[in-house]
């Protein structure tokens, strides 16, 4: 996360190593890209928000990891939106004390989206390993207390961040600088980074995809099975056996898809930028042609890494079957009340109509012989005397 500071567009590469106009190709792509994500992956985020808090989905335990996902997400992408901004000349990035909490709150969204999707990958393994303890282990209760938790550990993990950064004087422009003082810390927070925020949760949530994809295909397997069993009792004795287990069971595994695409996902895009980040490690400071393509791949890994904050109510839509109803449901709940709100606003309107027009009706005076309305009688009477 140390390739934000010192940056004009927070890409971390060493742009004078790429030709001219593959140089220009790659940042616009980037730049116009990355503000598509920004945006609609923002919009996205609130929406799924809204879903999992507002329909029936919010009696799910993985719907407080998901939301919780999608704000820690929507965190990262307003902090890279004001490090977009620097690339149209808004200094908001480069301005003290928000230059700080800039890196701050990328470091801790980073580590809770990364550990949100291995929370929830853990429930998915409890509630298909062990289905019998799943509604006593995979509660909404036990949900909030997971979240909070890494909540407060990431931030009292990364305070130390906060001093990484400086504003300095560059060509007469500040700009948000590594502080020479805190080098060897900033070396430090970054290995401690790489190894919380993808060494662990890659090899945690690789394992228990990998074991979670095998367990469905069995569940997969025996469900099938009980359904030609029971087509075949059924026509043998015109009995109908209890399909209740059986539906639970089909409930259970949309769910758990759902939660494996999102977090394999979230493993491939996240990838590419670490295989990077391990190459610079490893290798070191080497010759300029051996890293001539390096700049390119950096940009490139740049881009599906933002990507990952920005994809998910796609993701969800695409995966979800469950999430998609409670969707539909959502907005035609607006529409309806959006209609009885109009309709309660015409009824009104009608209302008082009546109510004004047998009123002026009632308010009525005799004048020469003739009934006049109160108020014309009112402005005639000067006119009579």
């Amino acid at each position: 996360m140390l390739e934000n500071i010192n940056i004009s567009f927070g890409n971390g590469t060493n742009d004078t190593d790429i030709d001219p106009g593959w140089r220009y190709v790659v940042e616009g792509i980037e730049l116009y890209y990355t503000f598509i994500v920004i945006a609609l992956g923002t919009v996205g985020n609130c929406i799924s928000v809204l879903v999992f808090f507002t329909t029936k989905l919010k009696k799910l335990s993985s719907s407080f990891y998901l939301a919780a996902l999608a704000v820690s997400d929507t965190g990262f992408l307003i902090s890279l939106f004001a490090t977009w901004l620097n690339s149209f000349g808004v200094s908001l990035f480069n301005t003290s004390g928000l230059c700080e909490m800039n890196i701050y709150l990328t470091f801790v969204c980073s580590f809770l989206s990364a550990w949100f999707v291995v929370a929830f990958t853990v429930e998915r393994f409890i509630a298909v390993r062990y289905p019998l303890r799943r509604p006593s282990m995979c509660t909404v209760a036990r949900a909030k207390i997971v979240l909070a938790s890494l909540t407060v550990l990431a931030l009292i993990l990364y305070v130390p961040s906060i001093w990484l950064a400086q504003i300095k004087t560059h060509d007469d422009k500040p700009i948000c600088d590594l502080n020479p003082q805190y080098t060897e810390l900033a070396l430090v927070i970054n290995h401690v980074d790489f190894v919380v925020t993808f060494i662990l949760p890659f090899f945690m949530i690789a394992t228990l995809n990998a074991w979670i994809s095998l367990m469905v295909w069995q569940l997969a397997r025996i469900r099938r099975g009980l359904t030609l069993t029971s087509t075949h009792i059924r026509r043998d004795s015109n009995c109908r056996l209890p399909q209740h287990s059986v539906r639970s069971s089909g409930s259970q595994t949309k769910v758990t898809k759902m939660l494996l695409v999102v977090s394999t996902v979230f493993l491939c895009l996240n990838l590419p930028s670490y295989v990077l980040r391990v190459r610079l490690y490893v290798q070191g400071s080497e010759s300029k042609s051996q890293q001539e393509n390096l700049p390119i791949l950096q940009h490139v890994a740049h881009v599906l890494f933002n990507s990952n904050f920005g994809i998910n109510f796609v993701l969800y839509c695409v995966s979800g079957q469950n999430f998609r109803r409670a969707f539909c449901s959502l907005c035609c709940s607006c529409t309806r009340l959006r209609r009885r709100t109009d309709s309660s606003q015409v009824t009104v309107v009608s209302e008082y109509m009546r109510s004004t027009g047998s009123l002026a009706h009632r308010r009525t005076v005799t004048l020469n012989g003739f009934q006049v309305p109160w108020k014309e009688a009112h402005e005639m009477l000067p006119l009579t005397k």
